[in-house]
């Protein structure tokens, strides 16, 4: 994932670039600024930038202080400067602050393809991949399909906790996704600002901590935190066709962490909990509670293998105040009691290292 600033006080010019930086870089993050010291801003608040695009003439500060100031804190990031002004002391003055290219407006979108491309030596592989996790989060946030997006979310956090891999690799998988959904949140705009504060907090600790055995239910609970007021916001939106089961699905899985009671999600769904009960069993093959235990259970067994929870604790947090009713739930849908079932897939784990 790379993090992207365009820094260009035209607003047709500034469009252009962010239209084809997006179609050449599938998984960019990019941040705009039109004057130069909403550029240094952003130089403060971004832990890391890969790529700025500056345009020379923009508002005081100028794109050459702008680049001084980045070069002061950051000698890494990759710069392009774009101007009109084709100034023999100009380019000598930018390669001096170490710009990594020189373009002359109007750039042909070939040229400027080519140029990034190059820069940050994009992987096509990696592209593609990324183009296709952002599709799929997309769709399923913008369908309010919430029980494919938990599966996905334990997916992805499961596999970056897998203790074969090292450990940038774990930490990059998770930032990754997190950097896809802060590019859904600003595609929104305002109206999920507090969504996007969420993103930028979970991102800063998985950065600064990463995603251990320790930080496994924070980053979950964050992630379902997050994704609790992405699908509230979808599912105002949605103008598609929603049944009852579907609804009571959707809220199924927005209070997954909470108590479920046939009565609220038959509310929630405007029918008679009588009728959600026996409509719910014929149309998916499964009792209404036993698909609420199965939901619950599926997190319950991520959080034994790879959190550091203790059975009490992880009952309490899926919302079973009775501990020895939660493990008899367990073992009716697993055929063994937690404590076991945390020894069996751990062990393996324990091998893998060893």
């Amino acid at each position: 994932m790379f993090n992207i600033v365009i820094v260009e006080d035209e607003p047709i010019e500034l469009e252009s670039l962010n239209r084809i930086v997006s179609q050449c870089v599938e998984n960019a993050v990019i941040h705009e600024a039109s004057t130069g010291k909403k550029a240094i801003q952003l130089i403060d608040q971004l832990n890391h930038i890969d790529m700025i695009f500056v345009d020379i003439n923009i508002p005081l500060p100028n794109g050459n202080q702008v680049i001084e100031y980045l070069r002061k804190k950051n000698t890494e990031t990759k710069v392009i400067v774009t101007t009109a002004n084709d100034d023999f002391d100009i380019v000598r003055s930018m390669y001096n602050l170490k710009v990594n290219d020189y373009l002359l407006k109007p750039v042909k979108k070939s040229i400027l393809t080519d140029t990034i491309k190059k820069t940050l030596d994009v992987d096509e592989g990696d592209n593609e991949k990324s183009r296709v996790m952002k599709q799929k989060v997309f769709t399923l946030i913008d369908e309010c399909h919430y029980a494919p997006w938990h599966s996905l979310i334990f997916d992805m956090i499961n596999s970056a906790c897998t203790l074969d891999r090292p450990d940038e690799d774990r930490r990059k998988e998770v930032i990754d996704f997190l950097e896809i959904i802060s590019q859904y949140v600003i595609a929104q705009g305002e109206k999920l600002a507090p969504a996007q504060r969420k993103v930028a907090a979970l991102l800063k600790d998985v950065n600064q901590y990463g995603v251990t055995e320790s930080r496994y239910f924070r980053v979950m609970i964050g992630l379902l935190t997050l994704s609790e007021e992405l699908f509230d916001y979808a599912f105002k939106g949605y103008t598609g066709n929603i049944d009852f089961i579907e609804r009571a699905k959707f809220h199924i899985e927005k209070n997954i962490l909470r108590n479920l009671t046939l009565d609220d999600i038959a509310a929630k769904s405007f029918v008679s909990s009588c009728y959600l009960s026996r409509a719910f069993k014929k149309i998916t093959g499964i009792g209404f509670s036993n698909y609420i235990a199965m939901r619950k259970i599926a997190i319950a067994k991520s959080l034994l293998q790879f959190s550091d929870l203790k059975v009490n604790t992880i009952a309490l947090e899926l919302a079973y105040q009775d501990a020895n009713y939660f493990c008899r739930i367990f073992k009716k849908e697993t055929g063994m009691a937690p404590s076991d079932y945390r020894k069996i897939v751990t062990s393996g784990e324990d091998e893998a290292v060893a």
